[in-house]
């Protein structure tokens, strides 16, 4: 036998033997994949192992028993007619089973997904509660645990904001400014306060460095002031929610009917009586691994707005 017929027998062998060898050695990875669980890390710093479907291990056995059988029917154990019909029906049931696994696993995509854009949306929103909480107590004092009370003041309440134009100078006020404004011969330490420039830009010649300078108390809508303020928007826009601020539905889980909770007390620091709120939000999917998960911002025995998903 020449050089060249061992060269083409050892292709032929190759051509022969590559699709089984590919089949057992799909078969034996998939096992070890369905028998040796992942480990998912979780938000506490734990691990959980996750095991496959058992869809995989079916799967791998029988990618593993085909494999076998075409051995067998390649080394002439078995009839050709049983070897092609138990292959071809191993084979079928091999994809089928294979097929309805990828079904499963990208359901399970589609719950990730679907279950992180809640997630987002509902950080977003529990920053607008929080946000409407917190306006609704520099103007009443307290927080308040009803929706429509809240509702009522973000749509139609004015909080107070500071009109600022113009920059504070540089320079310490003059002996005759200080007359002015004070009335008496105080020593002068410090530069010169905002106050001490409103008092001076009001004037009817204020000096050249205040011509223009404004410093003004007013009351606004709390939508404006709080809501479409552009600090406001780009801090929400950074936690990634793209559902808008609305009144009316901010007091909802986002894509659900569920409401939020809000709870209101009081506690003493001190001698001082100062009000606490705690918002909660549920996660409307349950989670396989965690269940339903609550997000919360504050507490009711401490008057601090923290959140609980935050590292």
């Amino acid at each position: 036998m020449s050089s060249l017929d061992k060269v083409d027998d050892i292709f032929y062998l190759i051509k022969k033997y590559i699709l089984p060898t590919a089949f057992l050695a799909g078969g034996i990875y998939l096992l070890y994949v369905a028998l040796v669980p992942s480990q998912l890390l979780l938000n506490n710093g734990s691990t959980l192992d996750v095991k496959q479907d058992d869809m995989f291990l079916y799967a791998a056995l029988i990618m593993i028993v085909v494999s076998v059988i075409w051995f067998l029917y390649l080394f002439d154990m078995i009839k050709s007619m049983v070897g092609y019909i138990i292959m071809v029906v191993m084979l079928i049931g091999s994809v089928a089973v294979l097929y309805i696994d990828y079904v499963t696993v990208q359901k399970e995509v589609e719950f990730n997904n679907r279950y992180a854009e809640r997630d987002i949306e509902i950080k977003t929103r529990i920053m607008d509660l929080k946000a409407a909480e917190v306006a609704y107590k520099e103007v009443k004092g307290f927080y308040t645990d009803s929706f429509d009370d809240l509702q009522a003041f973000v749509k139609s309440g004015t909080k107070m904001d500071i009109v600022k134009i113009g920059a504070l100078p540089d320079r310490k006020i003059t002996p005759e400014e200080r007359d002015l404004i004070y009335k008496d011969n105080r020593v002068i330490d410090f530069n010169m306060n905002e106050k001490e420039a409103a008092f001076l830009a009001r004037m009817a010649n204020p000096p050249a460095d205040l011509v223009g300078f404004k410093r003004d108390t007013v009351y606004k809508p709390v939508l404006d002031v709080i809501f479409k303020s552009e600090r406001y928007v780009e801090a929400r826009s950074k936690i990634g929610g793209v559902l808008p601020f609305n009144a009316d539905s901010m007091i909802y889980v986002p894509f659900s009917s569920n409401l939020a909770k809000l709870d209101t007390a009081s506690m003493f620091k001190g001698e001082i009586k100062v009000p606490t709120l705690r918002i909660t939000m549920t996660h409307p999917m349950q989670d396989p691994i965690k269940g339903y998960v609550d997000y919360t911002i504050g507490a009711i025995d401490d008057n601090h707005l923290r959140d609980n998903w935050s590292k």
